[in-house]
């Protein structure tokens, strides 16, 4: 891991408004703290309650997933529909990964913070239904509207 990646302690924890540590964060010791200081401030954006799915964790994910770096974790906002949950995702630079689960019990968001040069690739936006399938506005009004 690079020197200049910060991970969640203790002290800054007591910096975080809405979330704790013993949510469903898996190992916290573990998660990059950028991410779940720019959660804090989704939180603050959207005015709801966001629900913790999972962040990092050792198993469940690709062998490529951010969630095994503590760079990525799935959430749902309560009380606000998938679309517009990712709109306001969509507004704050530092996701740069961001993908749609329609097919939750609570449709949510996968967000990451995949290095920024990676925002752009075709893979950094997806929705997933039985298979990841690429966000086009297409897809969108099929699986999420």
């Amino acid at each position: 891991m690079p020197n200049d990646i910060m991970l969640m302690t203790d002290a800054l924890w007591e910096r975080i408004k809405f979330f704790k540590k013993t949510e469903k964060w898996g190992d916290w010791t573990k998660l990059h703290a950028e991410l779940v200081f720019l959660l804090d401030a989704f939180r603050l954006y959207v005015g709801k309650s966001v629900i913790i799915h999972n962040a990092y964790s050792a198993a469940g994910h690709s062998d490529d997933s951010y969630h095994y770096l503590g760079m990525a974790v799935d959430l749902h906002v309560k009380g606000l529909s998938l679309v517009d949950q990712f709109i306001a995702a969509s507004r704050f630079d530092g996701f740069n990964g961001i993908g749609l689960y329609p097919d939750w019990t609570n449709p949510g968001l996968h967000l990451d913070i995949r290095p920024h040069k990676l925002k752009f690739e075709p893979d950094a936006r997806w929705i997933r239904n039985v298979d990841y399938i690429g966000l086009t506005a297409e897809n969108l009004k099929l699986y999420c509207l």
